[in-house]
């Protein structure tokens, strides 16, 4: 991971992409990605001086990253929402995920699934090796597919929705889906997967998880969140997507 004073993250509105760099204006995006704050509570987080944190929030808001609005409840106190989504971060380049990947190119390059596969990974680490966090730009892909998608989908519960997403999934690639009640979940199976991607110590299916996300809030119109907790690249022989509402 980048160092703190050096680090970059990237947030999306609609003017484009905005990079950020400076730390205190990274505090406040990160705090209020998590929900909106009072200027008392930015102030407290970051422990910096109120004409501080005022010049940053004017500054944000100037950026159309964050917005003002007042309190219902007290309209002496203002509350600050972000209004842009987060897209990713520079971090230390790290190559050994590539690497590992490219030596195993030229024996499945006669094999179609196979060989798109390592293409598709050779871009998820490609970045990572350039130092670029590019897994919620991904995510956030997936989700835009997942919605567009939804409207193919007949389903009307959830419960009958997940038993065709794991259809759907297991149509587009050799993979098995086993949905999974406690926790609610779909669990990936997938030998190609299992075979060939390094173990890297975190989760990389960032654009399964937006898909599946997507699908389920286009289809049954809810804020669902679903989060790889397992992952061939964590060591596990499946992929396991917790789903929450």
């Amino acid at each position: 991971m980048a160092k703190s004073e050096s680090r970059t993250e990237f947030f999306y509105n609609e003017k484009g992409l905005i990079a950020i760099d400076s730390p205190v204006k990274l505090q406040i995006l990160n705090l209020l990605r998590e929900e909106p704050r009072s200027f008392d509570e930015i102030v407290k987080y970051t422990a910096k001086a109120k004409s501080t944190i005022s010049v940053h929030l004017n500054n944000l808001r100037s950026c159309e990253l964050v917005e003002e609005s007042f309190n219902p409840k007290d309209r002496r106190r203002k509350i600050y929402s972000l209004t842009s989504r987060y897209m990713g971060c520079s971090q230390e380049p790290f190559i050994e995920h590539y690497r590992k990947l490219l030596e195993k190119a030229p024996a499945n390059g006669y094999d179609r699934f196979c060989f798109a596969e390592i293409l598709f990974h050779a871009l998820c680490f490609g970045f990572e090796a350039y130092g670029i966090n590019n897994a919620p730009v991904v995510k956030t892909i997936g989700s835009d597919l997942g919605i567009s998608v939804s409207s193919i989908f007949k389903s009307g519960t959830q419960d009958e929705l997940l038993k065709e997403i794991g259809d759907f999934l297991e149509f587009h690639g050799k993979c098995r889906v086993s949905v999974l009640t406690d926790p609610i979940a779909l669990q990936i199976e997938d030998s190609f997967k299992a075979s060939s991607m390094p173990v890297i110590g975190k989760p990389f299916c960032s654009l399964i998880e937006g898909i599946i996300e997507g699908i389920l809030k286009g289809k049954l119109e809810k804020d669902y969140k679903v989060t790889e907790t397992e992952c061939y690249g964590t060591g596990h022989e499946h992929c396991l997507f917790k789903i929450t509402i």
